[in-house]
């Protein structure tokens, strides 16, 4: 969004889906640019900055391909603070000459700036909007910006074509009916007018909790405030539906949630037993004193309490041959139309006895789930009762798509998911235990168990996505020994989560021996494979269609 001299606010594309995302954080970006607000500083996060070179890159391709079939009229942009006056009579100019092509296509109505990706005459002579993502599935916010440009050809009597289309990361062509897009865009742009002219005439800087903009209560500029005032969304598993529910009874804070022992309308009683209860043992953990700490008088840890000891019968009871696993994966990854590369299997051993498959490729991963599944292949041939162990359903989930992926190994999986072998302990977790922490990341969980053994070196899974992706850099450059040096920390990080899958295991073991549960106790189904879930796309624009938010309101 930018200014005008006489003071209208112009918007682009980009803000619309902004505002369909978090409505609050657009209208604090808003009043930045009015001077109401300091401008939050620049921040840089290496996985987003690679996301947007990849996909320049797939528009580049894109383009590349247009250009071999025929001639494509190229826009120049111009700077951010320009007058585009230029660049929109060059693209009138173009579209009345019957350009096959245009490139950039600039439009500005005195309220929307925009420039298509690109935009193709079909055989009849109508235009059709493109647009390329990284994305391997039609999100509705790229819909809405496909939307945004074909209002603007029809608004220039530009014959508009009936379809328009997205080319997604894996090369392949989503196609979408306009007039089943174009009225839910026509209802985000209304309301984003709405409520640009409405910040626009309020001399106030925006508000935390102002009822009138939806918040997402994730983006980083709704963190900073859900910190700062203590918000319920502070709680563990608090949805922005409950919160609302919350707000209206009256409860805004953490805190103020600790203490309800009042009914609050429309939540069921046992949900709101369970985020009072999450709140308190937070603010618990919340009360160790740092100088204690700091001191040595008291080590960092995490309040908690078992709620429900009967779920840690799910435990299995130990096996000498149990195994604790983890995955580093990279989903950026690309060959040909192939997304995703998991570069590491790692395990543990009770001993500690670490265990390593890499791939560089999608034929290395391949060789890597094999070795895997023939070490557990015969580990449980000596091992009859061995689990594998690993937290969160990412490793489930993967072992899965990847034997799918290369046709390969897909009985050995299947047989490992019938028998049970796999043990996921988050849910374990959060069916026996209140945790004081925000997240229930195995990371977060660490102060509970792991004792003096710190993280060093790569401490998170996009630091170990970003480092692997530097040591095939170097790689290729030919520093080999410095490469290897890398993946050597990756595989110390990765070592390090098996540990601590182990280590939580045995945590959970005694917590079971101290309520008398006996590991083994309770009938483990084996789980299924994943149903896919309904078209996002489908429930997302009827949920817009009926007038519901995308996000709750503050």
């Amino acid at each position: 969004m930018f200014l005008l001299e006489n003071g209208t606010v112009v918007y682009s594309a980009s803000d619309l889906t902004a505002a369909s995302n978090c409505e609050w954080a657009t209208m604090r970006k808003l009043d930045a640019r009015l001077g109401r607000v300091p401008r939050p500083p620049e921040t840089t996060d290496d996985m987003l900055e690679r996301t947007a070179r990849l996909g320049d890159i797939h528009e580049e391709r894109f383009l590349h391909t247009l250009r071999d079939r025929g001639p494509v009229v190229e826009i120049e942009r111009p700077h951010h603070s320009a007058d585009p006056s230029v660049e929109v009579a060059a693209t009138a100019s173009a579209f009345a000459a019957g350009a096959p092509v245009v490139y950039q296509a600039a439009f500005f109505d005195g309220r929307f700036l925009g420039f298509a990706d690109f935009i193709i005459r079909t055989v009849d002579g109508t235009y059709e909007v493109y647009d390329t993502k990284l994305a391997r599935h039609a999100k509705v916010t790229a819909l809405l910006q496909l939307a945004a440009y074909s209002e603007q050809l029809q608004r220039l009597d530009i014959p508009t074509g009936e379809f328009v289309y997205l080319v997604l990361g894996d090369n392949s062509t989503s196609v979408h009916r306009l007039s089943d897009i174009a009225p839910v865009y026509r209802k985000r742009r209304a309301r984003l007018e709405q409520i640009i002219d409405e910040r626009v005439s309020d001399a106030a800087a925006t508000e935390w909790g102002d009822p009138r903009y939806t918040a997402c209560g994730r983006c980083a500029a709704c963190e900073e405030q859900v910190q700062s005032h203590r918000d319920v969304l502070l709680v563990a598993g608090m949805r922005v539906t409950q919160r609302a529910r919350l707000i209206e009874a009256g409860v805004r804070t953490i805190d103020q949630l600790a203490r309800r022992d009042s009914p609050v309308s429309g939540l069921a009683d046992a949900t709101l037993r369970t985020l009072r209860e999450q709140a308190a043992v937070q603010i618990e953990s919340d009360q160790i004193d740092p100088v204690q700490i700091e001191s040595g008088q008291r080590k960092p840890g995490l309040a908690w309490r078992v709620m429900n000891p009967h779920a840690l019968a799910a435990l299995p009871a130990p096996d000498a041959g149990d195994i604790f696993f983890d995955f580093e994966g990279d989903p950026l990854h690309q060959e040909g139309n192939a997304w995703g590369l998991d570069y590491l299997f790692g395990l543990v051993e009770p001993d500690e006895t670490f265990r390593s498959f890499w791939a560089h490729d999608l034929a290395g991963e391949k060789r890597a789930l094999m070795d895997f599944l023939d070490y557990v292949a015969a580990r449980r041939e000596s091992h009859p009762g061995m689990h594998i162990y690993h937290y969160a359903s990412y490793e489930r989930s993967h072992l899965l798509s990847i034997a799918a992926r290369h046709g390969a190994c897909e009985a050995a999986v299947d047989d490992l998911l019938r028998n049970a072998v796999l043990v996921d302990l988050y849910p374990i977790v959060k069916q026996s235990l209140r945790i004081g922490s925000r997240s229930y990341s195995l990371k977060k969980l660490e102060p509970l168990y792991m004792g003096e053994r710190a993280r060093e070196g790569v401490s998170t899974a996009a630091d170990s996505i970003t480092e692997y992706v530097r040591s095939r850099d170097l790689a290729r450059s030919g520093q080999t020994d410095a490469a290897a040096v890398v993946l050597g920390q990756i595989a110390d990080y990765n070592e390090y989560d098996c540990i601590s899958t182990l280590a939580l295991r045995d945590w959970l073991l005694g917590r079971a021996l101290e309520h008398g549960i006996s590991p083994g106790s309770a009938v483990r189904e084996a789980p299924t494979r994943d149903i896919p879930d309904p078209d996002p796309v489908y429930l997302e624009l009827a949920g817009i269609v009926e007038g519901f938010p995308l996000a709750g309101r503050t």
